[in-house]
Protein backbone atom coordinates (compact mmCIF):
# COMPACT_ATOMS: atom_id res chain seq x y z
CA UNK A 1 0.00 0.00 0.00
CA UNK A 2 1.29 3.59 -0.81
CA UNK A 3 0.95 6.34 1.56
CA UNK A 4 -2.41 8.52 2.10
CA UNK A 5 -2.18 10.30 4.93
CA UNK A 6 -0.44 13.43 5.34
CA UNK A 7 -0.17 16.87 6.70
CA UNK A 8 -2.93 18.03 8.66
CA UNK A 9 -5.01 14.47 8.94
CA UNK A 10 -1.32 13.06 9.95
CA UNK A 11 -0.82 15.71 13.19
CA UNK A 12 -4.38 15.22 14.21
CA UNK A 13 -4.22 11.54 13.97
CA UNK A 14 -0.84 11.65 16.10
CA UNK A 15 -2.66 13.55 19.21
CA UNK A 16 -6.25 12.10 18.81
CA UNK A 17 -4.88 8.32 18.73
CA UNK A 18 -2.70 8.44 22.01
CA UNK A 19 -4.90 10.36 23.69
CA UNK A 20 -8.10 7.53 23.09
CA UNK A 21 -5.41 4.94 24.02
CA UNK A 22 -4.89 7.35 27.78
CA UNK A 23 -8.41 7.71 28.10
CA UNK A 24 -9.23 3.94 27.43
CA UNK A 25 -6.48 2.76 29.81
CA UNK A 26 -7.41 5.21 32.80
CA UNK A 27 -10.92 6.79 32.85
CA UNK A 28 -12.73 4.18 30.78
CA UNK A 29 -10.97 1.03 32.33
CA UNK A 30 -9.23 -0.38 29.58
CA UNK A 31 -7.03 -1.96 32.49
CA UNK A 32 -9.55 -3.57 34.12
CA UNK A 33 -10.58 -5.40 30.90
CA UNK A 34 -13.44 -3.14 30.68
CA UNK A 35 -15.10 -3.14 27.10
CA UNK A 36 -15.25 0.18 26.64
CA UNK A 37 -11.75 0.82 27.80
CA UNK A 38 -10.46 -2.00 25.44
CA UNK A 39 -12.17 -0.61 22.13
CA UNK A 40 -10.60 2.85 23.04
CA UNK A 41 -7.42 1.68 23.52
CA UNK A 42 -7.43 -0.35 19.87
CA UNK A 43 -9.08 2.37 18.05
CA UNK A 44 -6.49 4.62 19.37
CA UNK A 45 -3.58 2.23 18.64
CA UNK A 46 -5.33 2.09 15.31
CA UNK A 47 -4.92 5.93 14.86
CA UNK A 48 -1.51 5.74 16.29
CA UNK A 49 -0.28 3.36 13.72
CA UNK A 50 -1.83 5.26 10.66
CA UNK A 51 0.16 8.48 11.86
CA UNK A 52 3.55 6.59 12.03
CA UNK A 53 3.07 4.58 8.90
CA UNK A 54 1.15 7.41 7.06
CA UNK A 55 -0.65 4.19 5.46
CA UNK A 56 -4.84 4.33 5.94
CA UNK A 57 -6.50 1.61 4.87
CA UNK A 58 -9.87 3.07 5.38
CA UNK A 59 -8.64 6.37 3.55
CA UNK A 60 -7.56 3.16 0.83
CA UNK A 61 -11.04 1.56 0.84
CA UNK A 62 -12.87 5.53 0.43
CA UNK A 63 -10.37 6.29 -2.06
CA UNK A 64 -8.65 9.18 -0.24
CA UNK A 65 -5.74 10.52 -0.46
CA UNK A 66 -4.72 13.06 2.41
CA UNK A 67 -0.63 13.36 1.37
CA UNK A 68 -0.48 15.55 -1.22
CA UNK A 69 2.27 14.69 -3.25
CA UNK A 70 4.30 17.63 -4.99
CA UNK A 71 3.82 16.68 -9.27
CA UNK A 72 7.18 17.29 -10.97
CA UNK A 73 6.93 16.94 -14.83
CA UNK A 74 9.80 17.40 -17.60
Amino acid sequence: MRENVGGADRAWRAVVGPSLLALGYGRWGGRTGTLPGLLAMLGGALITETAITRVCPVNEALNVDTARRLQLTS
